[in-house]
């Protein structure tokens, strides 16, 4: 019995402190979040990495121990528990829920959106994880070899916002950090937080019932929608949020499976690699571009996924961390991507809007490959916009900010420049997050708040 107890409570110890490390865990209520969403279609290679660094180890530590009274191992199990929790931010989590905050109240805004009389088609590329982290140095990143020579360029060329004179991009905070929490971030303009409290996310259980988003706006002023990913959009809650904000035709592994564009027992890393994603893509906004109605194309890659990356066969072997050479050919595709669009028709009169959905939870990649103190941002570009911004770089600002910016983008006009938490950074007026210290905002965002449970 003692081995059993403590090979638990070391494994659980060892788990938590793996977790972080493996995902890049950003906070305890990305764990609270993920308890309340569907998990399928999740790749389940992280079992094996589990088996190997915390399973073994844990039962390793059991043999060892074996001999103790059943006592010790309850206190060793109850010491692990602790140690577990804490490395996880479970406490820190409980004592949010007893401080309240107005910070919403104050800070939350529903404003009025006035809709251009010509309607932008719109291309909004999400690109998995992807960060300024990758650029070169000389380009205010911190890799030492060029990643990301097409994108770069593009960024340069295009409207960029940043934190400095260089390539720079968003912060990520408290509900952010993850696929989902980025996705609604910047289509909502505020974070993605579930208390321990909140239903479980299925298909018929409302997902933000009084939050307007972008995909609201867009289904009002009669886009065609269509969101695509590489991968069962049921997972993390992706498919709740598209089809209840829009009513998005998604197009995902089930979707493509059942329209027979893939064949039914494919599957590579997530559902289907990058390679598919891009083509896929191509023949669906040239159907899309055929109607009167302006389209509104939302994708998010897959391939630079944590811990390693997808290579596939395309896929060049430039350089020593596999996870480099995905972020390496994910910018080869999209230069083959954004070249054939530019031969379209259609392209002159898109806005396109290419950014990370958050920052790289490849923990032991970021760790091993780039500098602890580099101050990570999510990358942005804007393409076609209908106007100019006041001021371009030098902005403090988050991905929540991005939902007004898109907008104003497309040609639309925001009242107060500000929605839910994000601000128009086309605009002079200041962000949450230069009006008001981050780390404060991010303080205040974990915090119970009555009025954030009302829009959830």
């Amino acid at each position: 019995m003692s081995l059993f107890i403590v090979t638990l409570g070391f494994t659980l110890a060892i788990s938590s402190k793996w977790a972080y490390s493996y995902f890049g865990l950003s906070s305890f209520e990305q764990i609270v979040y993920h308890i309340k969403v569907p998990l399928e279609g999740t790749n389940t290679q992280f079992i094996f990495g589990w088996m190997k660094k915390c399973l073994l180890p844990g039962l390793i530590f059991g043999l060892i121990f074996s001999w103790i009274s059943i006592n010790i191992a309850k206190l060793i199990l109850l010491l692990c528990c602790i140690y577990g929790l804490c490395q996880i931010h479970f406490f820190s989590y409980v004592f949010n829920q007893f401080k309240k905050t107005d910070f919403f109240d104050k800070y939350y805004v529903e404003s009025e959106v006035i809709s251009p009389e010509k309607k932008m088609n719109f291309i909004h590329i999400y690109l998995e994880s992807m960060e300024t982290t990758y650029a070169t140095k000389e380009d205010g990143g911190n890799a030492d070899e060029d990643l990301l020579p097409y994108l770069t360029q593009l960024t340069k060329d295009s409207v960029s916002f940043s934190q400095n004179e260089k390539i720079g991009g968003a912060r990520v905070l408290t509900g952010t950090g993850w696929t989902t929490g980025g996705i609604v971030a910047s289509t909502s303009g505020l974070p993605l937080i579930f208390s321990l409290k909140h239903k479980f996310c299925k298909d018929k259980v409302p997902f933000m019932p009084n939050v307007n988003t972008l995909g609201d706006i867009l289904e009002k002023d009669g886009y065609h929608r269509v969101f695509m990913i590489g991968s069962d959009a049921t997972f993390g809650g992706r498919r709740s949020y598209f089809d209840q904000h829009g009513h998005y035709d998604i197009q995902d592994t089930v979707s493509l499976k059942k329209e027979g564009i893939l064949d039914k027992d494919y599957h590579e890393f997530w559902g289907f690699e990058d390679d598919k994603l891009f083509e896929f893509a191509k023949e669906k906004i040239l159907s899309l571009s055929k109607s009167s109605k302006p389209f509104d194309f939302e994708m998010l890659t897959v391939d630079t996924h944590h811990p390693y990356g997808y290579q596939s066969k395309n896929c060049k072997n430039v350089f020593k961390e596999s996870l480099s050479n995905s972020i390496y050919h994910t910018d080869e595709s999209l230069k083959d991507f954004m070249e054939w669009l530019k031969k379209q028709d259609f392209y002159k009169d898109t806005v396109i809007v290419i950014q990370g959905d958050h920052t790289s939870m490849a923990a032991e990649y970021i760790h091993d490959t780039y500098a602890s103190n580099y101050d990570r941002r999510v990358w942005n570009a804007f393409i076609h916009s209908r106007v100019k911004p006041k001021k371009e770089k030098n902005r403090d600002f988050t991905t929540m900010d991005f939902y007004p910016t898109i907008l104003t983008a497309l040609g639309y006009k925001i009242k107060g420049d500000k929605l839910g938490l994000g601000t128009n950074l086309f605009g002079d007026q200041p962000t949450l997050t230069e009006e008001i210290d981050a780390n404060r905002v991010d303080k205040e965002i974990k915090r119970n708040s009555t009025f954030y449970r009302r829009l959830m």
